[in-house]
């Protein structure tokens, strides 16, 4: 059992976001490029393309899904809303992993996980989570290639690594996608893996 599969069976994952300042092997991909409708098209495409490099067998094995509730112990809107999308069917139906208290304004997060995902199902999901622009709600995980992937919004997208040897495979095959104003880490980064 490797590392990463091991951390989220057991429940000592640690969900740090943003995953790109929070984890060392983390590349950062830009989405939305253009104008208007362009930029929208081109979110999504991007971010089904990078999917396609990172899960190039098709095989998700895992996602994750915050809600996230206010002190009054409400889900905040956002999370109301994806709740109810259809592409969330698959992740509307997870058990409860965690729930801590996270900051003044938002007093709880619950954390839902479902395995084995279909490649149809993430494409649904970017859709809406870049169309209605909310926030990073669901993380998908391939255990084969030790990663996590996550759209923050329709302007880009997370990858973490948990192997030394798959950032560095990845890092070559995702470099037309960075974000240039993470270049320079990324960069240094990968100088230090060499």
């Amino acid at each position: 059992m490797n590392n990463l599969r091991k951390q989220i069976l057991d429940g000592s994952f640690l969900y740090l976001q943003p995953w790109f300042y929070n984890n060392k092997l983390a590349l950062r991909c830009e989405l939305g490029i253009g104008e208007d409708k362009e930029y929208m098209d081109n979110a999504f495409h991007r971010a089904i393309n990078i999917a396609n490099i990172l899960f190039d067998n098709k095989k998700i094995d895992a996602a994750f899904y915050h809600q996230y509730f206010d002190n009054d112990g409400r889900a905040c809107d956002a999370n109301d809303l994806i709740l109810n999308i259809d592409a969330m069917v698959e992740l509307d139906r997870c058990s409860l992993i965690q729930l801590e208290d996270i900051d003044d304004d938002i007093s709880a997060v619950k954390r839902y996980i479902s395995y084995d995902i279909d490649f149809g199902t993430l494409e649904s999901i970017l859709k809406s989570q870049i169309e209605c622009q909310l926030n990073p709600l669901v993380s998908f995980v391939s255990f084969d290639n030790q990663l996590i992937f996550s759209v923050y919004d329709d302007r880009g997208c997370d990858v973490v690594f948990y192997n030394d040897e798959k950032f560095k495979e990845y890092y070559l095959k995702l470099e037309p996608y960075f974000l240039d104003y993470d270049r320079e880490k990324m960069k240094e980064t990968i100088a230090s893996k060499s």
